[in-house]
């Protein structure tokens, strides 16, 4: 008589083998993608959220910059240069002449009293004839400058507008100070001045002032 078996012995069903096991426990087939993270059995990956970048996928600066405006010279600009122009050219030519036309000292007048001055400081005709070109030619070479300047204004350089509205500013102010009298002689010195003052405006119209702004 056959003893009865003993259950243990029994193969026992693996529903994840398929059949019977053996007493081990079935292997999980090897994820081909590599093993997962902890608290992933299955060792797939985790798609990586979506981070955010202040500077990724940004256009490029200038991209969707406007073209600049592009301002043609305005005519008040050709009016500016030629008032500046002239109110600078009688102290050039003054500054010219007097330094290379001969002076002498009889060419002064008696009512000047010249004499009696170079004679009061002890000071020579010769040392007075001197200083007098040395201020003519200072007067020549700031001439020079002020046209420059226009010249530069002219061309589009705001600098040189600005600098052109402090010398207008300062020789205006020491021309109407050392105006003696009235008449002809005043008529002449408030002729440049008219036509600086003038020149300046000119370079701050809208239209001009338009067309620096838009070259900068």
């Amino acid at each position: 008589m056959s003893t009865p078996s003993d259950p243990s012995d029994q193969p026992r069903y693996d529903p994840y083998s398929g059949g019977p096991s053996s007493g081990q426990y079935a292997q999980y087939p090897q994820n081909p993608y590599g093993s997962g993270s902890s608290g992933n059995p299955y060792g797939y990956q985790q798609p990586q959220p979506y981070a955010y970048s202040p500077y990724g996928q940004q256009p490029s600066p200038g991209a969707f910059d406007p073209e600049p405006e592009v301002v043609p010279r305005p005519g008040a600009m050709v009016g500016a240069l030629i008032l500046l122009v002239l109110s600078a050219l009688p102290f050039l030519v003054f500054g010219v002449l007097g330094l290379f036309v001969p002076i002498t000292q009889s060419q002064f007048p008696t009512e000047l009293g010249l004499d009696a001055l170079l004679t009061q400081y002890n000071v020579t005709f010769d040392q007075f004839l001197q200083a007098v070109r040395l201020i003519v030619a200072l007067v020549a070479v700031l001439a020079l400058v002020y046209i420059l300047f226009a010249a530069l204004a002219f061309g589009g350089r705001n600098w040189a507008r600005i600098a052109s509205t402090v010398l207008t500013v300062i020789f205006a102010v020491f021309l109407l100070l050392n105006i003696a009298g009235a008449g002809v002689a005043s008529a002449l010195v408030l002729a440049p001045v008219v036509l600086s003052v003038l020149g300046v405006v000119l370079m701050f119209v809208r239209p001009s002032a338009r067309w620096f702004a838009s070259r900068r």
